[in-house]
Formats: C-alpha cells, sequence, structure tokens
C-alpha cells in the first residue's frame, strides 16, 4: 500500500522516464548510414566500412558494364572491346584488328574485313572492322548483326577521359588469355596513374596499374560511374602497369574511325633506308617501335625496342639527329651503330639499303 506522496513520486518519476525515452536518441536511428563511395576520390579506404562501400561500387560497375564488353576475334587472333553506341559501334585497339603492318609501305590496313564478336553470355555475332589510327593504337568496329533490342545493342556511353584525376579508382573488363567458354569478362581494380602521358614513347596515352595480359588488349577502363574513360593498348615492364587510349582520343577523330579511314604513321623516308620505325616525334630518343622484316636493321640484328644511341661514334639523342646524320648517307653504305638494349649497349654494323 503506498500512501499519497509515496502516488505522486510515483506518477513524477514516470512522467519524467517518459520524457527521458522520448528524448532519448532512437537506436535505428543513431544507426551509421550506409556509407557511399565518392566515384571522384583519389585516396584509399580508411575502414572496413569504406572498403565495403568500394566493393559495392565495383560491383556495381562489373554488373552493368559486362553485358557491353565482347571479346572480338579476326584471322587467328583474339582481342577485346566494348559496345559505345545503341547501333553496334565497338571500340579497341588497332592492333586487336590490324594485324601486323608491312613497314617501307605505308598502312597496309584495310576496313571492312569480317570478324566475330563475342558477347558476355558466350553468343556470337557478325562484325566488320572500320578505321583505325595505327599510331595511337586505336581503333574501331562495327556489329552488323541485328542488335537484341528492337535492334538497339546495350552499350556504354563514354567520359571525357581529360576529367580523370590522377589516383582515381578504376575498372578494367577483358579476355585475359581470350576469350573462354562459360566465363564472362574478368574484372580488375586499379587507379589511374597518369592520366595522359606528355612525352616519351606513350605520349598521348594514359597508364594505370589494372592487371593486364594478352588478350585483354581493346578491352574497356571504366570509370566508377560506369562510362568508358579508355581502351587497352599494351603492357608495361609489369603486368601492373599498363597504357589506354584515352577516351579522348577516339572522341576527336570518331568521324575518321567511323568512316573507316587509316590514320598510320609514316616510316623513315631518306634516301638510304635503314628499314625502322620510330614510336613517337622527333625530339624523343631514336626508339625502334617496329623494325621491317628483311630490311637492313633486320639484317643487322636490330630489334623493336632498340635504342639507337650512337651513329658512326656520334652521339643520337634524338630522332631528329638520327635523321640528319642518315641523310647524308647512300644506299649501300655501312654504318657503325651503336644500340641500347635493356641494359646491354651492343656495337651493330648496317649496310643501307635503297627503299624500292
Amino acid at each position: 500500500m503506498t500512501t499519497r506522496r509515496t502516488d505522486r513520486w510515483i506518477a513524477g518519476f514516470g512522467a519524467c522516464f517518459v520524457l527521458l525515452i522520448a528524448s532519448a536518441p532512437n537506436r535505428a536511428d543513431d544507426a551509421k548510414s550506409p556509407v557511399k563511395w565518392d566515384t571522384k576520390r583519389t585516396s584509399q579506404p580508411e575502414d572496413l566500412d569504406e572498403l565495403k562501400a568500394l566493393q559495392e561500387r565495383v560491383k556495381g560497375v562489373v554488373e552493368k558494364c559486362s553485358p557491353s564488353t565482347v571479346a572480338i576475334l579476326i584471322g587467328g587472333g583474339a582481342g577485346s572491346g566494348v559496345i559505345v553506341s545503341e547501333d553496334g559501334l565497338v571500340l579497341t585497339a588497332a592492333h586487336v584488328i590490324a594485324g601486323e603492318p608491312k613497314l617501307g609501305k605505308g598502312p597496309s590496313y584495310e576496313p571492312n574485313k569480317e570478324c566475330m564478336i563475342i558477347l558476355s553470355d558466350g553468343k556470337k555475332v557478325a562484325g566488320k572492322t572500320l578505321g583505325i589510327n595505327d599510331k595511337m593504337d586505336s581503333g574501331m568496329v562495327r556489329i552488323t548483326t541485328k542488335g537484341p533490342n528492337d535492334g538497339k545493342w546495350p552499350f556504354i556511353p563514354m567520359a571525357k577521359s581529360a576529367e580523370v584525376q590522377k589516383g582515381q579508382w578504376v575498372v578494367s573488363l577483358g579476355h585475359p588469355g581470350g576469350p573462354k567458354e562459360g566465363r564472362s569478362p574478368v574484372a580488375r581494380l586499379g587507379r589511374m596513374e597518369v592520366p595522359l602521358i606528355t612525352n616519351g614513347i606513350n605520349k598521348g596515352l594514359s597508364q594505370s596499374n589494372c592487371t593486364l595480359v594478352g588478350g585483354d588488349s581493346g578491352g574497356p577502363l571504366f570509370d566508377l560511374d560506369g562510362r568508358v574513360i579508355g581502351i587497352h593498348s599494351r603492357i608495361g615492364l609489369s603486368i601492373a602497369s599498363n597504357y589506354h587510349v584515352p577516351t579522348d582520343q577516339y572522341t576527336a577523330e570518331w568521324d575518321q574511325l567511323v568512316n573507316g579511314d587509316v590514320i598510320g604513321r609514316k616510316p623513315v623516308s631518306t634516301g638510304a633506308y635503314l628499314g625502322v620505325v620510330f614510336a613517337e616525334d622527333e625530339n624523343d630518343d631514336a626508339w625502334l617501335a617496329e623494325v621491317e622484316d628483311e630490311g637492313p636493321a633486320a639484317k643487322a640484328g636490330l630489334k623493336p625496342g632498340d635504342t639507337i644511341t650512337k651513329f658512326n661514334g656520334e652521339a643520337v639523342k634524338s630522332v631528329k639527329r638520327f635523321r640528319e646524320l642518315i641523310k647524308e648517307k647512300k644506299p649501300g653504305e655501312a654504318v657503325k651503330l651503336s644500340v641500347r638494349r635493356g641494359v646491354e649497349i651492343l656495337n651493330i654494323s648496317v649496310t643501307l639499303g635503297k627503299r624500292a
């Protein structure tokens, strides 16, 4: 039995308890809101929640972009590509669809060659090659089979590659080792190391640390908004240091590529013929991007990747200087070249030829 005073105390305490409950933070409201990953972020995850947020973002990109990532079979080779328009335009690398160029005779590539496109679900459809830029390694293919959605193809939009930042997280898709039955495009996560290389042999390309191997060539690089920002071109000294053709390069030459134009590099043209193609502009080192089969350089033992450092004992510090020196020579003359091959310095004698 309680007294009147006790009843008032209990009633007052109860009222206070109700007020405390009402004013206390709700456990559900107080729970952490799901962490969302900023798609432009350039730093690493700092805790488990951020790591999970990045994982979810990457998962979404892969699910969104895999249906538009394809394999390309042409001749005896295979590469990758990505559909970027509803009418079936596919971006890829030039070397996937062009084969080996015949040096000394201008670009040998011809468009409108038949190829086979393998979709992410394994279905095979027909395609034809369009234009290429041999120097930048950009290429384009068109799917000639009617699309599955009222004639339209699922595609992924292109982003402006100039807006990509160093350190930004990116996703690579492709077919490493070539397409395999029952295997969808393979995803790898990485970060952008150099959004645009401004000098050297890879000038104009971008560089990421996404792991790539043979068969990935021509495949897409995506930002975390699921937009194409580059196309895989070549592997660096490490499989985790790779180069991509930025989408802005495709955009700048879009009409030419669609029309099947060949935008090729020109071989060295001199009276005395060495039979090589240099990788970049005249201020670069005399680095051999290609060596013509059965040409004077190949017969003397020069290989792609060699760098000419001396010409008859005189230092060669640029392509421009090499051209100046060889211009003074005549076909049939023998010259002595110092060549850097990896860590070795080789001395090679070459008898210059005459271009046919």
